[in-house]
C-alpha cells in the first residue's frame, strides 16, 4: 500500500475510535466539524513525506471546539499577523519557529507547511476546561492507536515536542522497542529537554524535546538556564539546532 492509503485507513480507524469514551472525551466525528485528517491540527500541516513531525499535546476541549467549529484559528489573520492578532498566541510563536529552520508553517487558516506534519498527542476532545489535564490511560490509547502508526507512515526524520506530555507520549510509544527509554521517562522534562536529541529505534527518527512555545512554555524554558538569555531567545537557539540536524 502506499503512504496514502496507509494514512487514509488511520484517519478512518480515529473517525471509529471511541476508546476514551468512559473518560468523556469525544471524537471529532461525534462532534461534527471534522477533518479528513488524523486530527484538526493537522490541516495546518500535513506533508506525508516530512522529515520534520511537530507533536502538541491536544486540541481542544468539546466547549471550543464547537465554539469555533473545529478551527485551528477563528480569526482572520493578514500574512503579517502579531501574536496579539491570534486568538492563542502559542500558534504566532510556533509559526516564528518555523521560520527558522527554514520551513515556514504559514498561517494556522491555510496549509501551506511542506516538510513538516503537525499532530497531537491526543486527538480526541476532553471535557471540562481547557487546561484540564489528559489521564494517562488516554495519552496511552492515542500513542498506541494512532501516534505510533503515522510515525511510521510518515517517517520523519526528526520529531519536535511541545511540553512534557507530548514527549513523554513519544518516548512511551517507543518504549516496546527499546528498553533503555525507561529510564528516560524518570528523568524531569528540564533534564530531557537539554539532553537531546534523543534516538528512538534503530534507523528511527531523533525526538526533540521542546519546551512549548507558549508565554509559560518560555518561561520555563528561562527557568531551565536561567542566566544565558530569555526563554524566547533560548527557545530559538534549540530550533537552530534543530535546523543544523535537518540540514
Amino acid at each position: 500500500m502506499t503512504k496514502q492509503a496507509d494514512y487514509k485507513n488511520l484517519v478512518q480507524q480515529r473517525k471509529d475510535c471511541s476508546a476514551c469514551s468512559d473518560k468523556g472525551y469525544l471524537n471529532q466525528f461525534k462532534l461534527g466539524c471534522d477533518t479528513d485528517q488524523i486530527g484538526n491540527y493537522s490541516t495546518w500541516a500535513n506533508d506525508l513525506d516530512a522529515d520534520l513531525m511537530i507533536v502538541a499535546q491536544d486540541f481542544s476541549n468539546q466547549e471550543i471546539y464547537a465554539r469555533d467549529k473545529g478551527q485551528i484559528e477563528p480569526r482572520t489573520l493578514a500574512k503579517d499577523a502579531k501574536a496579539s492578532d491570534y486568538s492563542t498566541a502559542t500558534n504566532f510563536y510556533l509559526r516564528e519557529l518555523t521560520k527558522l529552520i527554514g520551513r515556514d508553517i504559514g498561517l494556522p487558516t491555510g496549509n501551506t507547511g511542506k516538510g513538516i506534519f503537525i499532530t497531537n498527542a491526543v486527538l480526541c476532545m476532553k471535557p471540562g476546561e481547557m487546561n484540564a489535564a489528559n489521564p494517562g490511560s488516554v495519552i496511552a490509547n492515542c500513542g498506541t492507536r494512532f501516534l505510533k502508526p503515522l510515525i511510521d507512515i510518515v517517517k520523519p526524520k526528526a520529531i519536535v515536542t511541545l511540553g512534557v506530555v507530548p514527549a513523554r507520549a513519544v518516548l512511551k510509544a517507543y518504549q516496546s522497542d527499546d528498553p533503555t527509554i525507561g529510564e528516560l521517562l524518570k528523568l524531569p522534562f528540564g533534564q530531557l529537554s537539554l539532553e537531546g536529541p534523543i534516538s528512538l529505534g534503530i534507523d528511527g527518527p531523533r525526538l526533540f524535546a521542546m519546551y512549548h512555545p507558549g508565554r509559560l512554555g518560555q518561561v520555563g524554558r528561562q527557568r531551565a538556564e536561567p542566566n544565558n538569555g530569555s526563554g524566547w531567545e533560548l527557545m530559538q537557539g534549540d530550533w537552530l539546532r534543530l535546523r543544523a540536524a535537518l540540514a
